[in-house]
C-alpha cells in the first residue's frame, strides 16, 4: 500500500478541524502530553523514572501518523516532560539522545500502523485488531530497549536487574498505548467522530456510563486495592460494544481510563496494584476492540447483503420482465407485420379487409396494455411484494390462458383441456400475477409434452376444499425426479434451450405472496400444483 505524503499539519486532510490553528494544535499537544505524563508519573523506578503506565506515547504516535514533519514537537514534548515532571535522570546529552531514539521508535510505529490499517487508520476488522496489538507490543518493546539501553550506556543504571527495567517500561508503554491509541484514532477520523457524537446522544450510552461509574466506585471508592469485583466491569463494556460497536468500545475505554487516573491520583497504591489495574484495563480494552469491530463488521456485512439482495431482486425482476414480455412482444411484432401487409397491399380496401385491419390494431393495443400491466405489477411485486387483489373467477382466468395457448398447442398436435367444476367460489387474487403463474405453467407443460414427440396432452384441473382451491397443471411429458422436484424452482435450473430458469421461481414467489403453495409432483408425467386461499366475500389485507 503506497504511503500518502503529508506536507505538514496545515495541509492535513484527516484532521480538518485542526488545520486553521496549527500552532494552537502544537501548544495543545504539548500541554496534553505534560498532563498525561504527570497523571501517569506514579511510583517511578528510581534512576530511570520508569512508571508502570505510559499513555503519552499514544499521543506521540497519533501526531506522527498525522504528520511526520512534527517529529520535533514529539522530541520537544519528551524533553519538557523530563525537565518539568520527571526530573532529569541523566545529563542533558543522554536525555536528548533518549528522546530522539524514542521519537524514531514512535515514527516506526506510526508508519507500521498506517501501512497495516490503511488509508483511513481505522481498526475495523479482527485482522486490524491483531495487527494493531502486534505493532503496539513490538513498538513498545523497541522503545524499552532503546530507552533503557541509551541510559545504561550513559552510565545511568536502575536498581536491580536490567531485564526488570526493560519489562516494566515495555508493559507500561504497551498498556498505555493499547488503552489510549484507539480513542485517538477514532477521534482523528471525521466519520467515526460523527459516530461518537451520535452515540453520545443515545440515552442507552448514558445508562451504560452510569453503570461503569458505579462499578468503578465499587472497586476504588473505599480506597482499597481490591479486584474482587473487577470482572463486573466487563458487563457494561460488552453491552456498549454490542450496542454501539467500536464507538461504544472506545467510549467505555475512555471512561474507565478517566476512572483509573482518578483512582491512582486519589491516594497511594502499591506497585502491584497499579500494574494489575493497567493489565485489567488492557484486557477490557482488547475485549472491547474485538467485540466492537465484530459488531461493526457484522453491520457492514448486513448492509452489503441487503445491497446484494436488492441487486439480486433487480436482476430477477429484469429476467422476469424479459421472460413475461417475450410473448406479447412477439405477438406485437406479428401484428405489426400483418398491418404492414394489409396497408401495403395494392388491392382496394374492402370492408372485410378494413375489419381485419381494425381487429389487428385492437390486438396490438390489447397486447401493449397487457405488457404494460405485466411491467407494472411485476415491478411492484419485486420492489415491495405488492399484490393488488380483487375477486376473480378462476374458471375465466384458466379459460383465457388456455385460449391464448391454443394456436401453439394445435401447431404441436397437443390437446388442451380443463376439468373445472361449476360453481367455484371467487378468489381474491392479483389477476395479472396469477395469469403470469398460469401462463408459465402452461408454457412449461406444452414444452414438456412437445419434447416427447407425437400427440400429447395438457390439462388444467381445479379442485376445491373448505379453505382453498387447488390448481393442477398436468402434461404427458417426462415429468421430474424427486431431486428435480426440490430444485426445479431454483434460479438457473432451466433445461430448455434459451431458458433463463427464473419462471418457476417467480411463480412460487407470487403464489406464496397470495398465501398459497406451489410444488412439483415427482412421477413419470408432468404434474405441477398450486393453491389459492379462499377468503370468503371480504378481501384479505393488501400486501405491499
Amino acid at each position: 500500500m503506497a504511503e500518502h505524503r503529508r506536507t505538514g499539519l496545515p495541509n492535513l486532510t484527516r484532521l480538518p478541524m485542526l488545520t486553521p490553528l496549527p500552532w494552537a494544535v502544537v501548544v495543545g499537544y504539548v500541554i496534553v502530553f505534560l498532563v498525561l505524563d504527570w497523571a501517569s508519573f506514579i511510583r517511578p523506578l528510581q534512576g530511570l523514572n520508569i512508571t508502570p503506565w505510559n499513555p503519552q506515547p499514544a499521543l506521540a504516535v497519533a501526531l506522527l501518523m498525522a504528520s511526520r514533519r512534527l517529529w520535533w514537537v514529539v522530541i520537544g514534548s519528551l524533553l519538557a516532560a523530563e525537565l518539568l515532571v520527571r526530573g532529569l535522570p541523566g545529563d542533558l546529552v543522554v536525555v536528548s539522545m533518549a528522546a530522539g531514539a524514542l521519537t524514531c521508535s514512535y515514527l516506526a510505529m506510526a508508519a507500521a500502523l498506517e501501512r497495516k490499517l490503511g488509508d483511513g487508520w481505522t481498526v475495523s476488522t479482527g485482522r486490524d485488531v491483531a495487527w494493531f496489538l502486534a505493532i503496539i507490543a513490538l513498538g513498545a518493546l523497541l522503545s524499552s530497549v532503546v530507552y533503557v539501553g541509551i541510559y545504561a550506556a550513559g552510565g545511568v543504571l536502575p536498581p536491580g536487574p536490567l531485564w526488570a527495567a526493560l519489562t516494566r517500561y515495555w508493559v507500561g508503554d504497551a498498556v498505555g498505548m493499547t488503552v489510549t491509541l484507539p480513542i485517538l484514532l477514532v477521534a482523528m477520523d471525521a466519520e467515526r467522530r460523527d459516530t461518537l457524537t451520535h452515540t453520545l446522544q443515545q440515552w442507552q450510552w448514558w445508562v451504560t456510563a452510569l453503570a461503569i461509574v458505579a462499578l468503578l466506585g465499587l472497586l476504588f471508592g473505599a480506597g482499597g486495592d481490591s479486584f474482587n469485583y473487577a470482572y463486573l466491569l466487563l458487563l457494561p463494556v460488552i453491552w456498549a460494544c454490542m450496542r454501539f460497536g467500536i464507538a461504544g468500545a472506545v467510549l467505555a475505554a475512555a471512561l474507565t481510563q478517566i476512572g483509573l487516573i482518578v483512582a491512582m491520583q486519589s491516594g497511594p497504591h502499591q506497585d502491584v496494584f497499579v500494574v494489575e489495574l493497567q493489565l485489567l484495563m488492557a484486557s477490557i480494552t482488547t475485549t472491547g476492540l474485538l467485540l466492537g469491530v465484530t459488531v461493526d463488521e457484522r453491520a457492514r456485512k448486513d448492509a452489503e447483503l441487503r445491497s446484494s439482495l436488492r441487486l439480486a431482486a433487480a436482476g430477477q425482476m429484469s429476467a422476469a420482465l424479459a421472460h413475461e414480455l417475450s410473448q406479447p412482444l412477439t405477438a406485437l411484432a406479428t401484428y405489426a407485420q400483418t398491418c404492414e401487409m394489409l396497408a401495403g397491399d395494392a388491392a382496394p380496401q374492402t370492408p372485410e379487409r378494413r375489419v381485419m385491419l381494425i381487429d389487428v390494431t385492437r390486438k396490438i393495443s390489447a397486447d401493449s396494455k397487457r405488457a404494460g400491466e405485466v411491467i407494472k405489477r411485476l415491478r411492484d411485486f419485486f420492489q415491495t411484494g405488492a399484490t393488488h387483489l380483487k375477486a376473480c373467477d378462476l374458471n375465466s382466468l384458466v379459460a383465457a390462458e388456455l385460449q391464448a395457448q391454443q394456436r401453439r398447442a394445435d401447431a404441436s398436435s397437443i390437446r388442451l383441456s380443463s376439468d373445472i367444476p361449476e360453481g367455484l367460489p371467487k378468489v381474491w387474487v392479483d389477476e395479472v400475477q396469477i395469469q403470469v403463474v398460469l401462463r408459465n405453467l402452461l408454457v412449461n407443460a406444452l414444452d414438456a409434452a412437445t419434447a416427447r414427440g407425437g400427440a400429447g396432452d395438457v390439462m388444467v384441473r381445479v379442485g376445491a376444499s373448505d379453505s382453498e382451491l387447488v390448481v393442477e397443471v398436468l402434461d404427458s411429458g417426462a415429468g421430474v425426479t424427486p431431486s428435480q422436484a426440490l430444485s426445479v424452482f431454483e434460479p438457473g435450473t432451466s433445461n430448455k434451450v434459451g431458458g433463463m430458469g427464473v419462471g418457476l421461481g417467480i411463480c412460487r414467489a407470487i403464489v406464496e405472496a397470495h398465501g398459497g403453495r406451489l410444488w412439483a409432483q415427482a412421477g413419470p408425467a408432468g404434474h405441477f400444483c398450486f393453491t389459492l386461499a379462499l377468503d370468503g366475500d371480504d378481501p384479505p389485507a393488501q400486501t405491499g
